[in-house]
């Protein structure tokens, strides 16, 4: 049951929430364009309000449909599993040549399933520092690593705690060019 699991939430991961928004509403696609990333900062900066947010929900909802559909077949296991394979499907989407997202939005919607209170304190997180700093980035990966350290103390020694150390691993590795500007002042701000 648990290959299931993983199977389905990393289908699920796959589809490119972005991609598929520039394609079908501008004829474009995202990759061409800003960061060439999927995600709902490029699509806002190039597709516009609504393009960034739709691109935001349909990547959260993701997670959070990969998280129930595997706790429902297979528990509390099920549940961890479907949080690391929707998380590794966004970024290393199927349908993008194992190219994708930063996966962000998406461990967030598994989060608001797996505990919807701890969740919106880390999205409370990520907009504080995101309104204070104006970067994106800075809130992504300051709200990833309170995941990180929130998630062991009210997690504890939990497959779900030791999912979500290897998404925070994932999550900075993948915002590595990221990192390179903020260390050189150079990272872009959102407004």
């Amino acid at each position: 049951m648990i290959i299931l699991v993983a199977i389905i939430a990393y289908i699920l991961g796959s589809i490119p929430s972005g991609y598929i928004i520039g394609k079908t509403f501008f004829e474009t696609d995202i990759r061409d364009l800003g960061s060439g990333n999927i995600g709902s900062t490029n699509a806002l900066r190039n597709f516009g309000k609504r393009a960034g947010m739709a691109t935001f929900i349909l990547d959260i909802l993701k997670g959070f449909l990969a998280v129930l559909i595997g706790n429902k077949l297979d528990g509390y296991n099920g549940m961890s599993i479907a949080f690391l394979f929707v998380v590794l499907g966004h970024m290393y989407s199927l349908f993008l040549h194992f190219k994708g997202g930063k996966g962000v939005a998406t461990s967030f919607g598994a989060l608001l399933y797996i505990d919807y209170k701890f969740a919106l304190i880390l999205i409370g997180i990520f907009a504080l520092v995101v309104l204070i700093s104006h970067i994106v980035s800075l809130g992504s990966l300051v709200a990833t690593l309170a995941a990180a350290i929130g998630g062991y103390i009210k997690f504890g020694n939990a497959y779900v705690f030791w999912v979500l150390l290897i998404i925070t691993v994932l999550i900075f590795y993948s915002h590595r060019s990221n990192i390179k500007r903020l260390v050189n002042k150079e990272e872009a701000k959102i407004f």
